[in-house]
């Protein structure tokens, strides 16, 4: 199966989940099951077969590590204390106030992508996020890469974005046979994704794996600058 098709299955499989109840392992309900029973359905590699052993805290290895520019639908998203904060500003008779604002945060979290946008923001299907925990959804974030930026939506009102945190991306890969070469013969890998030989750990991640942190959705209260109270 070439890593096309795989994409491919990968999506459609986590499309059909979408407003279902979300996937437990018996560590009870985290986003990692979901990611990772969908891998197996599909005989493809899961975390448990990368060369990251698979505790509670760790950066998740989902197959071929690539670049964050070159994800697509299908790929695969680990992250790690993951805050993007989100404000929407006004304009008032030439001036700029905050209207309003609301913060997401994934502090180890693992989600599909869907669909890449083009102003940078991203479609993902997850579970183990706020506030519908127990069902798997389809969420946007704005953006993925740690840093700041202002996107302009009319003349009227502008999104300003602040990231922190980090963001790995994996390409699904077939699974190995055990204690098979993980590297691909004449194919470059990208840096800190090659990999000799693959790491086994017991399925559904090991004894020591324990469900991860929920992930959350803060809306701020509206801010209303001093000059519109001065006009109110």
């Amino acid at each position: 199966m070439s890593d096309k098709d795989l994409n491919a299955k990968l999506k459609a499989a986590a499309e059909k989940m979408v407003g279902g109840k979300a996937l437990t392992s018996k560590y009870g309900l985290d986003c990692f099951a979901l990611v990772d029973k969908l891998l197996r359905t599909l005989g493809a590699q899961t975390a448990a077969d990368g060369d990251v052993p698979v505790t509670a805290t760790a950066d998740y290895d989902w197959g071929d590590g690539i670049l964050l520019d070159s994800i697509q639908p299908g790929d695969i998203l680990q992250f790690r204390k993951h805050v993007v904060d989100i404000a929407v500003w006004k304009d008032s008779n030439g001036k700029w106030y905050e209207a309003s604002g609301r913060t997401l945060t994934r502090p180890h979290h693992t989600a599909i992508v869907m669909e890449v946008r083009k102003d940078g923001s991203v479609v993902v299907v997850e579970q183990n996020v706020h506030p519908n925990p127990g069902t798997v959804t389809r969420n946007v974030i704005p953006r993925l890469d740690a840093g700041e930026e202002t996107r302009e939506v009319n003349s009227e009102e502008k999104i300003k974005l602040k990231v922190t945190g980090a963001v790995r991306a994996y390409r699904p890969a077939p699974k190995p046979p055990k204690g098979a070469s993980l590297l691909h013969p004449g194919k470059s890998v990208p840096s800190g994704g090659s990999r000799v030989l693959a790491s086994f750990v017991p399925s559904q991640g090991g004894a020591k794996r324990t469900p991860g942190p929920l992930g959350m959705e803060v809306r701020r209260p509206d801010v209303i600058g001093d000059q519109m109270k001065k006009d109110a």
